[in-house]
């Protein structure tokens, strides 16, 4: 389940023209870590989260966690948050009101905007815009802190602190993003105190032009490029990778898809990913890791359930009948046009009439299936995601309940026993002359969230 801040922090983003999701390097497999690289609650964690005033807002959350080396421990934290846009307290619902979508990470289709002429929420498309956030852990009293600033329109400066009395830590780490007007790029500049780590990111959009017809599907597909760079000043330690992303939908069905590919040269690391919408209430993903150096391999699958309260939770298929030009239409034998011309000129219709009507048939199915989606009224949602090589079957149920958001799961592994090292942590071996089970239990836990 999204955390609360997490959600205040993305409405943010939102309310003033920011789009990471879309436009920045760091989000670009965002879509198949949600769906495959889900995390498993381990305890049992409950967090109440309030929006005090316009232009703050707390969270408190306990965690229950046991093991052997605490068998009953209680820690959590409080979080503070505050930012001078004055309507984001109106975009901002409450766990009773907010869409299951919203509140947890899944399929997002990435929709870039490309619009000059749009304009934000927020006067001056967000100019001056500022967020200040803090978190303080308990019992170990580490700290959290980022600042978030918007210098220009197109110019943004982030500032994360992490302090840990006990680790004897403290990073600061600062991003000063760049886009361009139309969003097709951003640039990123990165430092981090932790062993001087400078770092550059870049991301590219590709789309194609604008239709005299308006109806083109240039704006329902997008390519991104970009790539990242890293150099340690202290260890003088090198790293970087090149990633590709298109997002489309199905011509026939209107349904969305993303497909990735990542590469690190350094590292001889390719990861692949597919991820799509495969009906209103389902969602596929897979992934193939492969590293050419070691020749080193793996598989991944993961699939959403989505539980619709309504009745009408199969698509229907797209109406076919258009107001375009009909294949059969011709035009009027003019007195002053010649039976060649007008041959001419019927064989042009026919051609054109033709490419439009099946345009609008396409335009018409996308249309249909995002509408179907967002009218949804979505009530709980069942995750799952195996691997060939870890060969683990991660479980999560998230839903709703009385104005609760819960969240539960499970993480079974092919083990027959489980090992506790000394530091708290588990360990899966087998055993010779031991009956192996065929899935066990490795962890469990269930969350607990509520908002007002």
């Amino acid at each position: 389940m999204l955390d609360y801040m997490e959600y205040v922090v993305k409405t943010f983003h939102q309310l003033t023209n920011w789009n990471p999701q879309a436009n920045s390097y760091e989000h670009l497999t965002d879509t198949s870590e949600a769906l495959l690289d889900f995390t498993i609650p381990n305890s049992f964690k409950f967090q109440l989260s309030n929006n005090s005033s316009p232009y703050t807002y707390n969270t408190l959350e306990i965690t229950a966690r046991q093991n052997n080396r605490h068998p009953q421990r209680i820690n959590g934290y409080l979080t503070y948050l505050y930012t001078n846009v004055k309507n984001l307290h109106d975009a901002i619902h409450n766990s009773n009101d907010i869409s299951l979508q919203d509140a947890t990470q899944t399929y997002k289709h990435v929709q870039p905007s490309f619009n000059t002429k749009k304009k934000s929420i927020v006067d001056h498309e967000g100019e001056n815009a500022s967020l200040y956030y803090g978190r303080i852990y308990y019992p170990t009293s580490d700290l959290e802190a980022m600042v978030m600033k918007r210098l220009k329109r197109n110019s943004q400066l982030t500032f994360k602190w992490l302090s840990s009395p006990i680790n004897n830590l403290n990073i600061l780490t600062i991003y000063w993003q760049l886009k361009t007007r139309q969003d097709r790029n951003l640039h990123e500049f990165i430092y981090s105190t932790n062993d001087s780590l400078c770092g550059y990111r870049v991301l590219h959009n590709f789309v194609s032009g604008s239709s005299k017809f308006n109806n083109s599907l240039y704006n329902n597909s997008s390519l991104s490029v970009g790539g990242e760079v890293w150099l340690s000043l202290k260890s003088h330690n090198p790293g970087g990778s090149t990633s590709i992303r298109y997002c489309t939908h199905s011509a026939n069905t209107g349904r969305p898809l993303t497909l990735t590919f990542s590469y690190n040269p350094l590292f001889g690391h390719i990861s692949s990913t597919y991820a799509a919408k495969t009906g209103l209430n389902s969602t596929f993903c897979t992934r193939y890791d492969f590293n050419i150096y070691s020749i080193d391999s793996n598989l991944t699958f993961g699939w959403e359930f989505w539980k619709n309260n309504s009745d009408n939770s199969k698509l229907k298929e797209p109406d076919t009948n258009v107001n375009s030009l009909s294949g059969n239409s011709s035009l009027e034998v003019s007195p002053l046009i010649n039976t060649s011309q007008q041959k001419l000129l019927n064989d042009l219709t026919y051609t054109f009439s033709s490419s439009l009507e099946k345009i609008d048939k396409e335009k018409t199915a996308i249309e249909k299936f995002q509408k179907k989606i967002n009218e949804s009224n979505f009530t709980n949602v069942w995750k799952f995601s195996t691997s060939l090589k870890d060969k683990n079957l991660k479980i999560k149920w998230e839903g709703k309940f009385k104005g609760f958001l819960l969240s539960a799961g499970t993480e079974l592994y092919s083990t027959s026993s489980i090992i506790q090292d000394i530091n708290g942590q588990t360990n899966f071996k087998h055993q010779k002359n031991e009956r192996v089970m065929p899935l066990y239990p490795g962890k469990f836990g269930f969350q607990l969230q509520y908002s007002k």
